[in-house]
């Protein structure tokens, strides 16, 4: 069913202290349950997922570091102000930097191929997760890249802060969960969900409602991709 701004308004109206991120989650609530609490996270937080399950995992989520590294260049490009830029800009350097050593470093303990590596064999979920990326990144709507990051970094960083670790734990396992639980991650996040609100209140009636489908289009991008990685 399409919502709308006005959709919104209702229930802001029967809140104290309503976020529209809080509204879009909520309307977006069974897929967002499903990937914070997804088995995924849990055998990987307990130590059970096995070596090859993680390097397949991380195969199929490398494959959107580049669309991914290209919205947010978008993003950057379209931003309306320089604050905005220096922030998004420090995200491509984590990305690029910190985030790529993990996966580099977990294709060489799991002995993951070159070809593999550089050509995998996607699965279906994430070919369209990845034609969702470059599509918002080319949109040139600067309310729907955030849409998108708020998505994406708001569900990795509900799993990652839902989860507890075991106390042996694989040190690329942990320092994946790490990337993804720190104070500085959570501050982005912030950062995103308000940013999102702020413009949010400049859209027009049709780009809000665009706006809307595009979260919950992500949501279920984001639940269709961990299901297909990892059934459970």
């Amino acid at each position: 069913m399409s919502m709308t701004r006005t959709d919104y308004a209702t229930w802001a109206a029967e809140r104290s202290a309503p976020r529209l991120t809080d509204w879009l989650r909520e309307i977006s609530e069974h897929d967002w349950s499903a990937v914070v609490n997804h088995p995924l996270f849990d055998a990987l937080a307990g130590g059970s997922l096995t070596g090859e399950a993680f390097a397949d995992y991380m195969v199929q989520d490398y494959g959107f570091v580049d669309p991914f590294t290209a919205l947010l260049g978008n993003a950057i490009g379209h931003a309306p102000e320089m604050a905005d830029r220096v922030v998004l800009g420090q995200f491509v350097g984590m990305l690029t930097s910190d985030e790529d050593s993990v996966f580099q470093r977990t294709f060489e303990a799991f002995g993951v191929p070159e070809a593999t590596r550089n050509a995998p064999a996607y699965l279906p979920a994430t070919a369209s997760f990845r034609h969702l990326l470059r599509e918002t990144g080319a949109s040139a709507s600067y309310a729907q890249m955030l849409t998108v990051l708020v998505v994406t970094e708001r569900l990795y960083l509900g799993w990652a802060t839902r989860i507890t670790r075991a106390e042996t734990l694989d040190p690329l396992y942990d320092e994946w969960i790490g990337l993804h639980d720190n104070q500085s991650f959570q501050a982005f996040v912030a950062w995103l969900r308000r940013r999102l609100e702020e413009v949010a209140e400049t859209l027009d009636e049709a780009e809000f409602t665009r706006m809307i489908e595009r979260f919950r289009e992500t949501v279920a991008r984001e639940r269709a991709f961990h299901d297909a990685v990892y059934p459970g």
